[in-house]
């Protein structure tokens, strides 16, 4: 039985893009939205909004985010259509460098969901409030990039990590790369595995796009795709 929502796989792409230094520029935020399709269905937008005496990649910000979409699993021998829509507001602080930049937020998520038919062993079925902690950032080289994205929900126990890998090439802002991680809760665990590239697209506007293959016990591999846009403010 799935009964973890699957926003979280273009969420974790969205943060891998957006969550840059500060550029020569005083910048203030990000905005980013994306979504993903394979199995599931979903989109997701947010923003990072540094507080009053901060700048993007130094100091406090508020992180905010709505998320939504649908997905299908199989319960005693029934096939169980789940819709869900939710909403993150967490308090960040944001570190950055020569080296890079990581960001660490923590504050509380409200999530609804739907069953078609209903699911009474299913725990996540109708409102729920949780705690969510995550970090993302990446350590920025001259042409290589790693990237990483965690979240964990306090009370509910689901977690995700998520690789990034990327090099530009031949001196130009694209940057092609590979992708790995896994996500789960107590109940079943899901690992993941694909290829990126991303380029900006305009000023302080990039696109990352991501095709790959998923992995979960009882089922065979799914494929996947991603996209994210971010835009620096």
């Amino acid at each position: 039985m799935r009964l973890l929502t699957t926003g979280s796989l273009g969420l974790g792409l969205a943060s891998l893009l957006a969550s840059g230094p500060a550029l020569a520029e005083p910048l203030q935020g990000v905005a980013f939205a994306g979504g993903t399709v394979g199995e599931s269905i979903s989109g997701y937008a947010g923003t990072v909004v540094s507080l009053p005496g901060a700048e993007l990649g130094d100091g406090a910000a508020i992180k905010a985010g709505v998320a939504g979409g649908r997905y299908k699993y199989e319960a005693s021998g029934t096939q169980v259509v789940a819709k869900y829509a939710s909403v993150d507001v967490g308090l960040a602080y944001q570190f950055s460098g020569t080296w890079g930049w990581a960001n660490v937020s923590a504050g509380p998520h409200f999530a609804h969901t739907s069953l078609s038919p209903a699911d009474p062993k299913n725990e996540r079925s109708g409102s729920r409030w949780d705690l969510a902690l995550q970090s993302d950032g990446a350590f920025d080289g001259p042409d290589w990039r790693l990237g990483w994205f965690g979240s964990y929900s306090a009370f509910d126990k689901a977690y995700q990590a998520r690789f990034q890998l990327g090099r530009r090439t031949g001196g130009s802002n694209l940057r092609l790369g590979v992708e790995a991680g896994v996500q789960g809760d107590s109940r079943y665990t899901r690992g993941f595995a694909g290829a990126f590239a991303s380029k900006p697209i305009g000023k302080n506007l990039d696109l990352l796009v991501a095709v790959g293959a998923s992995e979960q016990a009882g089922r065979s591999a799914r494929a996947y795709g991603s996209v994210a846009v971010s835009k620096l403010f």
